[in-house]
């Protein structure tokens, strides 16, 4: 048999695509879209990459009436688009609207028939699909032949486009935070010098006896302040990075948040004292058991009380212990302080991603004591919740859900 011959007893679909077999990546999607849809009849065509929950399918080339449009997300139930990922082949010649119903683009555009072939992974699962709608009924073979033709070379290349995306993702992910630590210990260095710059300055003037009498305890107590300043903040870093590469997990055992709250009092009385600010203990009198980790919530606490106390400087910090109507218990940690903008609020209760969040948080007045919470309670299972004005003060709820309450009467181990 001649070349020739042999190339006239290949599909239509086939010999068409040899007009694309050089081309590779989106440039080959594009020009396979625009093939279907010119070459072989579709309206519209495009290949899809299914989402990992498989309930929908954003397209990655969309050609539509003529012309490539914007990617975009459609679901994957009640349209033939289900059929097209879990079966080896989807063909619907006529009335595919009569038989998904549900399916509003189908209706909208007028779609009479539909073809879609599954794009499969290394492991024979469904990642995406490769899909042509047609307006009219069709009469031939010429759409399913292109698009059988096409199935194991798009395939291929959707695996291709989706590993690229994945590596160039993980990438950007790992220079982003080798810029966000670098950037981090670059503007920390500022933070931990300034401190420590007085303490020397202070620590020399006193040594070389070039200060007497009351100044000498003015110095001193500026070096202390200092000291207690930068030991705070070496504490906040080492908190973080702990929690940053730690995977321990949270232990879950029972404890009482109305005995945790008296014994925060006890703790920050002194801080409190200090600055001449009253500590207000919970009214409650009966416990309030939850599951958790009772040292991360201690820590927490203790955060929420520090934060408190550094910025109040007239009134009182209070600690309220409650039970909310869904059932979930509150630990609370009100103040009357400097309060928050809804900005920095808003900054303050984002989920800590990287190290330059961490310091503008810092930067911004909230702490880092704020995303250590966060991280401490989210382990348990709970999490926190802040409430803040500006100039009017903060209320930092520390929350455990209904399911983790236990009931005083609970034999929980």
């Amino acid at each position: 048999m001649t070349k020739k011959a042999e190339k006239s007893m290949q599909p239509a679909g086939a010999t068409l695509l040899d007009k694309i077999a050089i081309l590779s990546g989106k440039a080959y999607f594009a020009a396979l879209t625009k093939l279907l849809c010119e070459d072989l009849g579709a309206d519209i065509a495009y290949v899809g990459l299914l989402s990992d929950d498989r309930k929908s399918m954003q397209t990655i080339s969309l050609y539509w009436d003529g012309g490539h449009m914007d990617d975009q997300n459609w679901p994957v139930d009640d349209t033939p688009c289900f059929e097209a990922v879990n079966q080896d082949f989807c063909l619907h010649r006529s009335a595919v609207r009569d038989r998904y119903p549900a399916d509003s683009f189908l209706k909208n555009e007028q779609i009479e028939a539909f073809v879609g072939v599954p794009l499969l992974d290394e492991q024979s699962k469904p990642i995406g699909a490769l899909v042509a709608m047609s307006r009219m009924a069709l009469e031939d073979e010429r759409l399913a032949e292109g698009l059988r033709a096409a199935q194991s070379r798009t395939q291929v290349e959707l695996r291709h486009h989706k590993t690229m995306d994945t590596m160039r993702e993980t990438l950007s992910q790992a220079l982003l935070l080798n810029y966000s630590k670098s950037m981090f210990m670059a503007n920390i260095t500022h933070e931990l010098r300034t401190p420590l710059g007085a303490i020397l300055g202070y620590a020399s003037l006193i040594r070389d006896r070039q200060v007497e009498g009351p100044q000498i305890e003015e110095y001193a107590a500026e070096i202390c302040a200092s000291g207690e300043g930068l030991l705070a903040l070496i504490g906040d870093i080492m908190s973080l990075a702990m929690l940053e590469i730690s995977d321990e997990t949270a232990k879950s055992e029972k404890f009482d948040l109305t005995d945790l709250s008296r014994t925060g009092k006890r703790m920050i009385q002194h801080q409190a004292a200090q600055k001449h600010l009253k500590v207000v203990a919970t009214t409650r009198t009966d416990p309030l058991y939850v599951k958790g980790d009772a040292g991360h919530t201690k820590k927490a606490l203790m955060n929420m009380l520090t934060n408190a106390v550094k910025y109040t400087s007239i009134g009182h910090v209070a600690m309220e212990v409650a039970q909310r109507e869904d059932g979930s218990a509150v630990l609370s940690v009100i103040d009357t302080g400097i309060g928050m903008s809804d900005d920095v609020l808003t900054k303050a209760c984002e989920p800590l991603t990287n190290f330059k969040n961490a310091y503008d948080m810092h930067q911004e007045g909230s702490g880092l004591g704020l995303p250590t919470t966060m991280v401490l309670m989210d382990r348990q299972g709970a999490r926190l919740e802040i409430e803040s004005e500006l100039g009017k003060g903060t209320k930092a709820h520390l929350v455990f859900p209904p399911e983790l309450v236990v009931e005083d009467n609970e034999g929980y181990i």
